[in-house]
Parts: C-alpha cells; sequence; structure tokens
C-alpha cells in the first residue's frame, strides 16, 4: 500500500490530530493482512472519508479518545467486522528490546527399536485408574 494514499487533507482539527497515528497504523495491519490492504485498495474510499468519519464523532468539547478505538474504527470502515487486538509489554529497564523469536524446532521422534526381546508377562499386565479411585469426596 501506498504511503501518498494516507495523506490527510482535511481541515478537521480532530482529524490533523488522528490522521498520522491512524495511518501509521493502517499500514501496519496490511503488512500484517494482505486481505485488508486489498480491500482497502478496492473500498474505493479515501484516507480523508475516514478520517472525517471518525472525527465526524466528535465535537471540539469532546475530542478524547483512545488511539485503540480510533484505529478500531478506521479499521472497520474499510473491512466492516473486522477487529484488532493489542499486545503490551512492559519493560522495567527503560529500553525496549528486540525479544528473539526463535525458530519452531519439529520434536525430535525417537524410533522404537528394531528388534525388541518378547515381554514378560509382568510387562504386558496393564494399570488401569478410575479417576473415582482417586478422588474420595
Amino acid at each position: 500500500m501506498e504511503k501518498a494514499y494516507f495523506q490527510y487533507n482535511g481541515n478537521n482539527r480532530v482529524g490533523k490530530l488522528i490522521a498520522k497515528p491512524t495511518a501509521d497504523a493502517l499500514l501496519t495491519f496490511c503488512e500484517q493482512e494482505p486481505e485488508f490492504e486489498q480491500a482497502i485498495e478496492q473500498s474505493g474510499k479515501s484516507f480523508d472519508d475516514c478520517i472525517k468519519e471518525i472525527a465526524g464523532g466528535f465535537n471540539a468539547s469532546n475530542c478524547a479518545c483512545s488511539d485503540f478505538t480510533v484505529f478500531k474504527k478506521a479499521v472497520q470502515f474499510y473491512f466492516p467486522g473486522a477487529t484488532i487486538s493489542y499486545n503490551m509489554d512492559i519493560h522495567l529497564s527503560g529500553t525496549v528490546e528486540a525479544k528473539e523469536k526463535k525458530p519452531y524446532k519439529k520434536p525430535e521422534v525417537i524410533p522404537p527399536p528394531v528388534s525388541s526381546p518378547k515381554p514378560s508377562a509382568s510387562a504386558s499386565k496393564k494399570l488401569t485408574l478410575n479417576l473415582d479411585d482417586l478422588l474420595d469426596f
């Protein structure tokens, strides 16, 4: 998705405040979900219209709103029914270090021995436990 699409040209005071962070969030969502990017491209809607609709819910005396709410409204402007989730971490050292993601390692499968001795009579017995036997109320 081109950054130029996310330029806000309106004069609404609230719109000017929310446009840049909303554009950044939408660009990130486009990177995460190609289907969302496609929805924006095929919507025929402008970013100005998106910001105008979101900002229209606020007035001069009531322009406080969570970024999360604004981003959710922007996502739903282009993709009704879609939602977003957040993950927040605290870093007490004052610096945020990128967590190293370890690649998935398939568990090692140990094959059974090729030839095993014939099981003894005691080895062939099975132990069966009933949960009711363990819990005595």
